[in-house]
């Protein structure tokens, strides 16, 4: 293989037949030149360039992150393959190093930053949460700096990313602050607060969370049961009246068409969980 481009001694751009690489390993670019051919025995890690990946990125983040930090996101990058899925890739690769190479900087320079939607995570992407709390035992063996306990949400949001693969941070984001401002709706609609470590809190999160899901994969729900659908509507009044306004932010929030049966299966939901809130 023949080298493109040395990012620096450990990391270097090649051309593979019609393939661009990127091959990782102590020492692979060392005293390398564009036109040279590496040695093969020192490769420990290889990735296919996308079209897409614009090489001053690439060679600033390669730079900037050092190898160990690669190294220590690419098993943990394998673990969450094991764990949670062969969606888990080597695309988290950058993102995930650059976000732990900062986290690690942050610690040394005495910094915390406080990550909102902690509940909201919890509930949404249990599986996910998990596996971060793991890494972050994982990282503190490797690199022997312990995280704050609050880099469990980023870390957890990246290998949420990875999961559904249309989105990207910003957009878990928005969807993670979403069920917070449909909690908080239910919360002034009936001047209660809801217990968020309640079972029933949980299954409302989970009917969200496939909800949204639904939403972003253009799917929806269909019963078609108009006595069903009045029934509620008649029994249920102050749930149903909530479940509209909530329809109304998701429409308007999120330009989601909310129909009859979401609004309904709302309305269930948000009685089970008020009901029991106030009792």
């Amino acid at each position: 293989m023949q080298i493109k481009k040395v990012f620096n001694n450990n990391v270097a751009l090649v051309i593979d037949g019609t393939e661009e690489k990127i091959l990782m390993g102590k020492a692979i670019g060392f005293q390398k030149y564009p036109g040279d051919f590496l040695d093969e025995m020192l490769i420990e890690k290889t990735f296919i360039l996308h079209p897409t990946d614009p090489l001053e990125k690439l060679s600033t983040f390669f730079n900037e992150v050092s190898l160990e930090v690669i190294r220590l996101t690419s098993q943990l990058i394998q673990r969450g393959k094991e764990q949670l899925g062969p969606h888990i890739t080597d695309s988290l690769l950058i993102p995930l190093s650059d976000h732990i190479d900062f986290a690690l900087a942050r610690v040394a320079d005495g910094i915390e930053i406080e990550y909102p939607l902690k509940w909201e995570m919890k509930h949404l992407y249990p599986e996910e949460v998990a596996f971060a709390k793991e890494a972050l035992t994982y990282i503190e063996k490797e690199a022997s700096v312990q995280l704050p306990a609050s880099e469990v949400v980023p870390i957890a949001m990246h290998f949420v990313n990875a999961r559904y693969s249309g989105t990207d941070m910003k957009q878990t984001i928005e969807m993670t602050s979403l069920v917070a401002k449909v909690v908080d709706i239910i919360n002034y609609h009936y001047f209660i607060e809801v217990n968020e470590e309640s079972l029933h809190y949980a299954r409302f999160i989970t009917h969200l969370r496939y909800f949204i899901l639904r939403q972003m994969e253009g799917e929806t729900n269909h019963v078609n049961d108009d006595i069903l659908y009045d029934v509620v509507k008649n029994k249920y009044p102050q749930a149903f009246t909530c479940a509209l306004k909530i329809s109304q932010l998701l429409e308007g929030t999120m330009r989601w068409t909310v129909n009859q049966e979401e609004v309904l299966y709302l309305t269930l939901h948000i009685h089970r969980l008020t009901t029991k809130a106030k009792d």
